[in-house]
């Protein structure tokens, strides 16, 4: 079915809505929708670099959400140009966290955490450049997915002291999901609870975006959302749009939307219109997580986005222009 959108004035907004369906596998025009267990990713290890600012707090929340719905690992990490004693008190409270969620009760112990079937190790490690701390962690144990904070003064200035350990960047590649420190994300801090009830998964050529779709499904699943609006967007005319999988599940739905502009306005004007609470977007990451950084579309949408971005590393040789 095919509606003009009359929220998108002066533009041609054209919105496909994608039905479901309970056979294994069907086209609609060039999507190709498949079971929800093929593609998906299993992520084990989630890495959490954290200067303890309330942003950072922020971000620990998602990320400590995200560990615990899909059993993985958690590493928090903080970087200290004087110090690297062994004195974690200004590391975020796990237990008392997942405490006031209802998770665990009042003055659980390490054994009632244990029983949950995740770990949460804490590094406290001593260094002047933070992104050379990460990548040598990266490095020693490569995490699925790195979970950091956008500060709104300078969202990315934090990560970006110089261009440091490109060798060990090039092999990171880490899926990263940005969470902006002026907004509370999708994780409540007081309950836990997640509010995930619609995604933008902007789409181009190049890179190839089914990674993206893969991973906003994989994180919708693992967080275990029963309902929820996956839109794919292009910028562009509707002719061009890649060729993608999408994952079914009752509950999910699926929507095309086609717009025209510069590309990183109708992002933002598309996720700010809707209300997203997750924009998706595949990126060559040459760099590993500092090209998310040093990119043309995904660092300025990380930049202006009022919601968290995952993004979503592509092989760069399988791929001929950037975002």
């Amino acid at each position: 079915m095919t509606v003009l959108d009359p929220n998108v004035s002066g533009k041609k907004g054209v919105t496909v809505l994608i039905q479901q369906s309970t056979q294994r596998g069907y086209e609609k025009g060039k999507e190709m929708v498949v079971p929800i267990d093929e593609g998906l990713m299993r992520i084990r290890h989630i890495l959490h670099p954290t200067d303890f600012s309330q942003a950072s707090m922020t971000a620990f929340r998602h990320a400590l959400k995200l560990g615990l719905s899909m059993t993985s690992d958690l590493t928090i990490l903080h970087v200290d140009p004087t110090q690297a004693d062994p004195d974690f008190e200004n590391f975020p409270r796990v237990r008392a966290t997942l405490s006031r969620w209802g998770v665990l009760r009042e003055g659980a112990t390490k054994e009632d955490f244990l029983a949950l079937g995740f770990g949460v190790r804490k590094i406290l490690s001593k260094g002047d450049n933070p992104v050379a701390s990460i990548l040598q962690l990266l490095w020693r144990k490569p995490a699925d997915l790195m979970v950091l904070a956008t500060h709104p003064q300078d969202p990315l200035g934090k990560w970006l002291p110089d261009m440091v350990g490109q060798s060990l960047a090039r092999k990171s590649r880490t899926m990263s999901l940005f969470v902006p420190g002026h907004g509370s994300g999708f994780v409540s801090l007081d309950t836990g609870t997640v509010q995930m009830q619609r995604i933008l998964i902007p789409v181009d050529h190049r890179p190839h975006p089914q990674a993206a779709v893969d991973a906003a499904c994989t994180l919708v699943a693992g967080l275990g959302m029963q309902s929820v609006m996956l839109e794919v967007l292009y910028v562009g005319e509707p002719s061009g749009m890649p060729q993608l999988r999408l994952p079914q599940r009752d509950g999910w739905s699926w929507k095309e939307s086609f717009r025209t502009g510069i590309v990183v306005d109708e992002i933002i004007e598309t996720a700010d219109l809707h209300q997203s609470d997750l924009i998706v977007m595949a990126t060559e990451w040459r760099h590993g997580f500092l090209d998310a950084l040093l990119g043309r579309t995904t660092e300025r949408v990380i930049r202006r986005a009022a919601c968290p971005v995952l993004a979503v590393p592509v092989d760069p040789l399988t791929t001929l222009r950037r975002w």
